[in-house]
């Protein structure tokens, strides 16, 4: 199976510079994955729902279907993003929302939230953002994350499905085998499958 390209869609984090108290972008750690497992890499960054949706239409073409992977790198709180770009209540976009702006853009594809607190919750409501939104995967945080950490497991998983791409148990296994102590500081989900419902993660 060939190597997935990756698509980051970054949030332009000095609209926060002064909540954002280590604002490290992504791209220095997306060179390093291109030049690693010589791999596609697009990398583009967004502040408003408009900007989002632009690019999430984009990259919905059959001309990006070797991009198997998403890559959405933005503040979060339980089962969503936030928009910087936004003011008041449109700042945030739920999963549900996500679903539907992304229009199928994520369909077979598996996708990578490195953002505070999004995959909290119940499992069972982030298998219906996995139904609606057609990935093969969604991953990331329950916690609120420490940016270098949040950083090296961000590598650490995306490399795991450079080399597994067709095998998500893999990659996950590998991660609790090699990392079972970074994931547990940063709350790391991973959801392949359908299956019972967890707890919330509200502690």
């Amino acid at each position: 199976m060939n190597t997935p390209g990756i698509i980051c869609i970054e949030t332009e984090w000095e609209h926060t510079i002064r909540d954002n108290r280590l604002p490290i972008h992504t791209e220095p750690l997306l060179e390093f994955i291109k030049k690693a497992y010589n791999c596609k890499v697009i990398y583009r960054r967004v502040a408003t729902y408009a900007e989002l949706a632009f690019y999430l239409r984009r990259f919905n073409r059959a001309e990006y279907n070797d991009y198997g992977i998403f890559y959405l790198s933005f503040h979060g709180d339980k089962q969503l993003i936030q928009l910087e770009g936004e003011k008041g209540d449109n700042k945030a976009l739920t999963l549900k929302e996500l679903a539907e702006v992304a229009d199928g853009a994520f369909e077979d594809r598996m996708i990578h939230f490195s953002s505070c607190r999004t995959m909290r919750g119940y499992e069972d409501d982030l298998l219906d953002f996995k139904e609606q939104s057609g990935a093969k995967l969604i991953s990331g945080y329950t916690k609120s994350v420490n940016g270098v950490l949040s950083a090296i497991n961000d590598i650490a998983f995306l490399s795991q499905l450079l080399e597994h791409p067709s095998r998500p148990r893999t990659a996950k296994d590998k991660m609790d085998k090699y990392y079972e102590g970074l994931g547990d500081e940063l709350g790391f989900r991973v959801i392949y499958f359908f299956g019972k419902a967890q707890e919330p993660m509200d502690s």
